[in-house]
């Protein structure tokens, strides 16, 4: 079984430990946790598995460059910590996009820092009207970044629903943020 622990990250998610063979990363997002490295991560249950993706490696060359390595490294020395304040934070704001009239249906697993919401119409106000938080594509970052999914995933998601990638921003200027833009809506 192969598991992509790319959004719950190992402080919240180790498949390993609960049989999976493989476990994803894409180490650009959470672990790496700036959005200044472009990498991934393939982690094993089996010791005959990583030495074949050891020999994979070697044959086909993808290699993650020093620069980048250093990068990832710099990175999970705070993924907990990061992490654990993301997730408080994410807490905050779904609780709060809950119980706004814009806003239909808040998805959070109740853990890590990134959530969807949907909002009722054309979602792209609510993108262009904020000020704190970034709208990008990226997510696991430090600082906070919303967008469409509808615009790249077409008719797989509903039109209104918006991606959060909650950063280490204080909670209340980021409701701010997000209450300013929600007003948009309408």
């Amino acid at each position: 079984m192969v598991v992509d622990s790319t959004a719950a990250t190992p402080v919240y998610l180790r498949p390993l430990d609960f049989g999976a063979d493989f476990v994803l990363h894409s180490a650009t997002k959470y672990l790496t946790g700036h959005s200044d490295a472009l990498v991934g991560a393939v982690v094993s249950r089996d010791a005959a598995d990583h030495e074949r993706l050891w020999q994979f490696r070697q044959r086909t060359g993808p290699a993650c460059a020093a620069d980048v390595a250093a990068l990832v490294t710099r990175g999970l020395k705070t993924l907990r910590v990061r992490v654990e304040r993301q997730t408080e934070t994410t807490a905050v704001l779904a609780e709060r996009l809950g119980t706004h009239p814009a806003v239909a249906n808040v998805r959070y697993p109740g853990f890590g820092g990134l959530l969807s919401f949907d909002v009722a119409g054309d979602p792209v106000p609510v993108e262009r009207a904020l000020r704190l938080i970034k709208n990008a594509t990226s997510l696991g970052g430090v600082d906070s970044s919303l967008e469409s999914r509808h615009r790249w995933e077409g008719d797989r998601v509903p039109v209104g629903l918006l991606r959060l990638s909650v950063g280490l921003e204080d909670a209340d200027e980021l409701w701010a943020d997000l209450e300013q833009a929600l007003s948009t809506v309408g």
